[in-house]
């Protein structure tokens, strides 16, 4: 039997966690800390807590489907689309695909486990 399209869900660290964390309100008071929140789930803190396994690949579903909500792989929809905007001023050499595994936060995530340790 096939595996499901999106098996790498069931690797996710969020398997068993209120999906309401990835959907923080819009109010500006309240959405960073939830989002971080949830972000530091896919991230990792850098504390012993590893980022998501499977982080880039939600990422990536997040993006092939244009999803405009949530967090996603560890970003907001305005970051992803920064990523995917960055992809198109680029020389293209790479798929989307590709340039989004390649280049899914570089960096972001040393930065980010800083911010929430």
């Amino acid at each position: 039997m096939k595996e499901p399209a999106h098996s790498w869900r069931y690797d996710a660290k969020c398997m068993d966690v209120d999906t309401d964390i990835f959907y923080p309100p819009r109010d500006r008071r309240l959405y960073k800390p939830i989002a971080d929140k949830s972000k530091s789930i896919c991230w990792g803190t850098g504390e012993g807590d590893p980022p998501c396994p499977v982080r880039s690949e939600c990422l990536w579903y997040a993006i092939s489907m244009d999803d405009t909500h949530g967090i996603w792989g560890g970003m907001s929809h305005r970051e992803r689309s920064h990523l995917q905007r960055k992809w198109e001023k680029s020389k293209k050499t790479k798929t989307l695909k590709q340039y989004i595994l390649e280049h899914d936060g570089g960096n972001k995530a040393k930065r980010f486990t800083k911010a929430v340790s």
